[in-house]
C-alpha cells in the first residue's frame, strides 16, 4: 500500500503547483482594477506657502489609487447616514457636492485622472452659516469615480472636546 512510486510523486508535486498557481491567480484578479484607500484628517490645518494660503478649519480626504489601472474622480461629495440601513442602501438624509475641492492657489483638481500609486487630496472648508456641524459623527466624505456607480466613501469622526483633556 505504501508504494511512492516517481509517478505518484511526480503528480502530487504537479497537484501542489497547480493549486498555488490557481491560488496566486485568484488574488491577483481580484487585486486588480480601480483599489481607492480613503485617508481624512478631520480637523485640518494648512501651513506654509505664504500667510495668503494657510487655513484652518479644514476636512482633507487624500485618495490614493491602490489598484493596477487608473481612474477618474469626477467629484467629491457629503453625505449624512443616520442609520445604518440608510448607509447600505446608499439613501443619504442629505447631501453635497463640493465643487472646488482644491487648496488655496492650486488649480481645480476635478476631473481628473488618478493612476495607480498616485494620491489625489481634496478639501471641505467648514466655515460659513450655510455649513453644516460635520463633525457629528453621521456624516461621510467621498469622491466619485467613473469606475464605479456609488461613491468611495469614509466616515467624518466625531470630533472630541478639547477643553476636556
Amino acid at each position: 500500500m505504501n508504494d511512492w512510486t516517481p509517478q505518484a510523486v511526480i503528480a502530487i508535486y504537479a497537484a501542489i503547483i497547480s493549486t498555488v498557481a490557481i491560488t496566486i491567480q485568484v488574488r491577483n484578479y481580484f487585486a486588480s482594477g480601480v483599489r481607492l484607500h480613503l485617508s481624512l484628517i478631520s480637523d485640518g490645518v494648512v501651513i506654509g506657502g505664504g500667510p495668503e494660503f494657510d487655513e484652518k478649519d479644514l476636512i482633507i480626504l487624500t485618495v490614493t489609487n491602490r489598484g493596477t489601472a487608473p481612474t477618474m474622480i469626477t467629484n467629491m461629495t457629503v453625505l449624512e447616514y443616520k442609520s445604518f440601513w440608510q448607509r447600505v442602501r446608499n439613501k443619504s438624509s442629505q447631501r453635497a457636492v463640493i465643487p472646488n475641492p482644491q487648496l488655496k492657489g492650486y488649480p481645480p483638481n476635478t476631473p481628473s485622472e488618478l493612476p495607480p500609486a498616485k494620491n489625489w487630496t481634496g478639501v471641505i472648508r467648514k466655515k460659513g452659516p450655510d455649513v453644516a456641524n460635520l463633525t457629528t459623527g453621521v456624516w461621510y466624505v467621498g469622491v466619485s469615480a467613473n469606475t464605479r456607480n456609488r461613491p468611495y466613501l469614509t466616515r467624518i469622526p466625531k470630533l472630541k472636546d478639547k477643553s476636556s483633556s
